[in-house]
């Protein structure tokens, strides 16, 4: 198994029990750190998507409107009715916030992306012409409209289960990475991340979203702005 088809396979499934996988694991002390690492960031991302509403929230709030029920019967058929909204508010709100945590932030996906992929696109020194780029963004209903600068790797990858076009362009202070992703209701689409070693910026257009991320000092902002204003899409 070759190192992109080992790579792309956990991505997609970093629990993944293959006998190639595993094999290719058990050889390799670096694959072997590669594997842990990434089912690592699967474990923090699950546990980060677990929103828990108190289990006695709900009763509590019956119970504070319930021992107010003996002053009088019209009173009581008002708290019954505020008790009432005050569980669905309660159960809305709560539902709100959970969806809202398991959204997949793009720009911090993308920062984990280029970390766990090592240099293996970052180190690429291909010549990808317009034309190529523009072969495999057709497949998003998608195409640049003019030159973006050398492309040293352009190939679909693997972004959280949605297949994605990752690219590797020349910037003002170097190599930056872009991600081409399409949408996917499950995604937050729009923002910006940071670690140590990288930044991103993630923005939403009409049917994708466009993650650039690149080291410390790199305008990235310029190459998202450009980017956007080049990209275009069929209706």
């Amino acid at each position: 198994m070759d190192e992109l088809e080992f790579r792309r396979t956990l991505y997609a499934d970093p629990n993944c029990t293959d006998d190639g996988v595993l094999a290719a694991i058990a050889d390799d002390p670096k694959k072997q750190a590669f594997y842990k690492e990434l089912k690592q960031l699967d474990k923090k991302m699950q546990n980060a998507s677990q929103v828990k509403v108190p289990d006695d929230l709900v009763h509590k709030l019956i119970m504070r409107q319930t021992m107010q029920s003996h002053k009088s019967n019209k009173t009581r058929h008002r708290i019954q009715l505020a008790m009432a909204a005050s569980v669905a508010f309660v159960v809305g709100v709560s539902f709100t916030m959970w969806q809202q945590s398991n959204l997949l932030d793009l720009s911090k996906q993308a920062i984990a992306h280029v970390h766990y992929e090592g240099g293996y696109a970052l180190d690429a020194q291909e010549n990808v012409s317009l034309q190529q780029v523009n072969a495999k963004l057709a497949k998003f209903g998608g195409e640049f409209s003019e030159d973006i600068g050398r492309v040293y790797y352009a190939n679909f990858c693997d972004f959280e289960n949605v297949r994605s076009l990752h690219m590797v362009v020349g910037g003002e202070n170097g190599k930056v990475s872009v991600f081409i992703v399409p949408h996917d209701d499950a995604y937050l689409a729009e923002g910006s991340s940071h670690d140590p070693r990288y930044n991103s910026q993630a923005i939403d257009l009409k049917r994708a979203s466009i993650i650039v991320v690149g080291e410390e000092g790199a305008n990235i902002n310029k190459m998202k702005e450009q980017l956007q204003r080049k990209i275009q899409f069929s209706a």
